[in-house]
């Protein structure tokens, strides 16, 4: 009897999503890895590595492996998302700039990123590469009180960046940003944005990733930070974080040990205080909505529903990348309970609201796993064609 095959996720990383699409697709044509390792000219052990996502191939293959199994260019499509890309963004003319000037149109451009819930001002991370340049550039000319507000503004502005490159599948160039914001904002002196970079940014990203134990490690380094910032709603928010390590490592009583001291914290907080516009994401409706994906992953469906119902009836519908990861995880909560018309409906709406604008390579991904969770939890005859018909369009208008 042969061995059974370890299940992939393809939300962990770019990599990932290839190896998932790639063992469905070879499983499909009825070929061993050895069978279809000889077709595209490699062994069958280098072919198993790359459906794990613990080798990436080279264009040549994956071009062989695209025409061998008749992909039509998707794995094309889904291999372009962790080839590293060209950093291709040119300093800024440096006349038309001061300190002052740098850093007002730095902030100005932070704002209107992040107003764009990211996503959809996914083509503007090079104009933020650029400012970021510049601002550094002035950092060691200016007084020491003015430099650190500068380095402040420089310090979000790669993380911004660092997002919107994790959300693209580049996670070691985000790595590379996530870095150089918390050294920036370590020279400002600002303990909240150290917290920030550390805990709902690196932190997620290792567990998102299926890194969770490091995830776990550096969601408790941000915690110190976000206790000595002051801020309780950056508490929350941090421990948020490492409650989702915990719940995908199955540490049930830490993850829910966790989402108490993130519950607790954020009543805490007083409503007149004044947070960063980046602290905004992290309200009432947002906890419900990690507590959720805590329970799904804990393996809850039930009460993960009763959670991700709760965050979209308080969530603000401007963060549209959140709120369609979270309206998928409850159709997957929905699939595991049985409820196929529940999940078929979520799946629909979601698809409606991803019609509001581009989505991003993570985004795709997470539609690509319900994908592969329909097409093993129902028989194709099941009169569900047309919603799997529009999933397959997203999937390949965004892939």
């Amino acid at each position: 009897m042969g061995q059974a095959l370890r299940e992939l996720d393809p939300r962990s990383s770019a990599a990932a999503a290839f190896g998932a699409e790639l063992r469905d697709r070879r499983l499909r044509s009825r070929q061993s890895l050895r069978e279809l390792g000889k077709t595209v000219l490699v062994s069958g052990d280098l072919l198993g590595k790359v459906e794990k996502a613990q080798r990436r191939p080279q264009l040549d293959l994956v071009q062989r492996l695209d025409e061998a199994l008749g992909a039509q260019g998707d794995l094309l499509c889904l291999a372009a998302d962790f080839i590293d890309l060209r950093d291709d963004s040119q300093l800024l003319e440096l006349d038309s700039f001061t300190p002052d000037v740098a850093d007002e149109r730095l902030r100005s451009l932070i704002g209107q990123v992040r107003s764009a819930d990211h996503t959809m001002a996914a083509n503007r991370l090079d104009e933020v590469v650029g400012h970021i340049r510049v601002a550094q550039s002035f950092a060691p000319k200016v007084p020491v009180g003015q430099r650190a507000l500068l380095l402040r503004t420089v310090a979000e502005a790669q993380q911004l960046a660092g997002w919107m490159m994790f959300d693209r599948g580049q996670r070691k160039r985000a790595e590379d940003l996530f870095m150089n914001a918390r050294v920036s904002a370590e020279r400002a002196g600002a303990l909240d944005l150290m917290a920030y970079v550390g805990g709902p940014n690196v932190a997620f990203m290792s567990t998102w990733s299926g890194e969770p134990a490091r995830g776990a490690e550096q969601a408790y380094g941000a915690l110190s930070w976000a206790y000595r910032s002051g801020n309780r709603r950056l508490v929350a928010f941090v421990a948020t974080m490492a409650a989702r390590a915990h719940a995908r490592m199955g540490e049930a009583d830490l993850c829910r040990r966790m989402l108490s001291t993130a519950e607790s914290e954020l009543a805490c907080h007083q409503s007149e205080d004044s947070d960063p516009e980046w602290l905004t994401v992290f309200d009432a409706g947002a906890l419900a909505g990690h507590r959720g994906s805590c329970l799904l992953d804990l393996g809850n469906p039930r009460q993960a529903i009763a959670a991700l119902e709760e965050q979209e009836g308080a969530g603000p519908t401007s963060f549209v990348r959140n709120n369609i990861i979270w309206q998928l995880e409850r159709a997957d909560a929905n699939l595991r309970l049985g409820r196929i018309d529940d999940a078929v409906a979520g799946i629909n709406q979601t698809l409606d609201y991803a019609q509001r604008g581009p989505i991003t390579p993570r985004v795709v991904r997470v539609f690509r796993s319900v994908d592969r969770k329909l097409r093993m939890t129902l028989p194709v005859d099941t009169g569900l064609d047309d919603t799997r018909e529009r999933l397959h369009r997203l999937i390949a208008a965004c892939g």
